[in-house]
């Protein structure tokens, strides 16, 4: 039996594709039923959001909470989301396998906008760059691979 390459870490530009395609498919199907009462609460954002009272607050918890469930359970159901399915790549533990959920959800936290996980915006990319691996992905020991493939039949549960 011939033994499988390794799989190959995913380019920084093949993940920034797969996640602005994640982010329309959220705001658009997801979202924009809700665009008019986005739009109201928008229009009172005050100091209010600063300390997560109001509308606006609520309103922004919401989403963030959509776009973490988005990832995180398309990731531990699929290892990827429509995204990284266009973009032939997949997201596994470091030994190949599904993730957990709670893995998948760890390595989702940075959509919140909420301290302290907003300063893996600048963060993430950075290591994504240079390591090919986002900080996230290191705590939460997971990986972004090229391929569809890399799953091992025995999935964990």
């Amino acid at each position: 039996m011939a033994k499988m390459a390794k799989p190959v870490l995913v380019a920084s530009w093949k993940r920034a594709v797969a996640f602005v395609m994640d982010v329309l498919i959220i705001e658009f199907l997801l979202l924009y039923p809700f665009r008019g009462a986005a739009e109201k609460a928008i229009a009172s954002i005050s100091a209010e959001v600063l300390f997560f009272q109001g509308p606006a607050a609520k309103l922004l918890f919401a989403a963030a909470l959509v776009y973490v469930l988005y990832f995180a359970l398309f990731e531990r159901a699929l290892g990827q989301t429509i995204g990284k399915m266009l973009m032939k790549i997949t997201s596994v533990t470091l030994e190949n396998r599904q993730m957990s959920f709670w893995q998948a959800l760890g390595r989702n936290l940075f959509l919140l906008p909420f301290v302290p996980f907003i300063f893996l915006w600048a963060i993430d990319p950075v290591f994504i760059m240079l390591k090919k691996r986002s900080l996230s992905e290191t705590f939460t020991k997971t990986k972004t691979v090229e391929g569809e493939k890399w799953l091992e039949k025995s999935k964990q549960l």
